[in-house]
């Protein structure tokens, strides 16, 4: 007996799902947001390309709480691929390249301007200080404004990625998804917005939103003249890290699952029906579970049957 149930034991660890590494997703961000968050995917972006921080699991990130100029600062560090590996480290070297003037105090809407927008929005409170959730806000709603031909997403080596239909997916030592016959890897720290992180069951659902990772095509400087630095590679903790090739890599992906999908097509289907087809429907979901309690009855009483045939056979 002991021989069997080592065997199944053994056999569990072949079929569970194998997850992939250094993932995160929408239950291991930060211990304080929940997966029902209202604004879990603006949170999910932010932090797939660094602007929240690579470092978030186990951590909190009080939403409402002021955001410091020093935390700012060191994901402005690892957003633009500066070297450090530590908070400070990356703080520092964000002051150094004049991203920031000082670590102290609590972050300005004219600070953040200056830093990744060129100065190029008008707020209306410059001087004002925000909590972590308007800064989220606040850089969701402005991700994709023009700043003379590139946006913030592609100052930090990022650009929007594919979506529609996951055909098939790679699985292995790395990841990849299948689109439209063409295949899609993901980077060594995806974070996926999913019911599971098991790729396997993503076949047939919907990919909404992706975000590639370069190899580190940061746009450095924060003047009106940008000076462009390509093959950026240095260490920035556990950030967006570059792939061996310039072959660009999925690090955010946001997928709907098909059965959702099929459960509003069935409510408008539903919504559109005329009597006719609505009573039909009735009844067929009628029929259909009396068959199933049919076939239960039936169940309980072979088991019945067979039970009093053993025990007679016994006696």
């Amino acid at each position: 007996m002991r021989k069997y149930l080592l065997l199944l034991l053994m056999s569990t660890l072949f079929i569970a799902p194998a997850a992939y590494a250094h993932t995160m997703d929408k239950s291991t961000l930060f211990t304080d947001v929940p997966e029902t968050t209202s604004n879990i995917q603006d949170i999910m972006v932010l932090h797939s390309i660094g602007l929240l921080g690579y470092n978030g699991k186990d951590m909190a990130l009080n939403p409402t709480d002021n955001l410091s100029r020093k935390d700012f600062a060191s994901w402005v560090g690892g957003f633009f691929g500066l070297e450090g590996a530590t908070v400070d480290e990356l703080a520092q070297a964000a002051q150094k390249e004049e991203y920031i003037s000082s670590l102290e105090g609590d972050l300005t809407y004219k600070e953040i301007n200056t830093a990744l927008f060129h100065h190029k929005l008008e707020v209306e409170n410059p001087d004002a200080t925000m909590t972590k959730e308007e800064y989220i806000t606040f850089l969701t709603e402005h991700l994709d404004v023009d700043m003379g031909g590139h946006t913030l997403l592609q100052m930090g080596g990022f650009a929007e990625g594919p979506t529609g239909t996951i055909e098939d997916v790679v699985t292995g030592d790395e990841t990849g998804i299948i689109i439209n016959g063409k295949t899609y890897m993901l980077s060594g720290h995806p974070r996926i917005f999913a019911e599971s992180t098991d790729a396997k069951s993503w076949v047939g659902q919907q990919l909404e939103r992706s975000i590639f990772t370069t190899a580190g095509d940061h746009h450095h400087g924060h003047d009106d003249n940008q000076e462009e630095h390509g093959d950026h590679e240095e260490g920035h903790g556990d950030g967006h890290d570059a792939p061996a090739s310039n072959a660009a890599t999925l690090q955010y992906v946001q997928i709907s699952s098909a059965q959702v999908a099929a459960d509003d097509t069935k409510e408008v289907q539903s919504s559109n029906a005329t009597p006719r087809e609505a009573q039909q429907t009735d009844e067929t979901t009628s029929s259909n579970s009396s068959t199933v309690w049919i076939i239960a009855i039936l169940v309980v009483l072979a088991a019945i049957f067979a039970f009093v045939f053993v025990k007679r056979k016994n006696n």
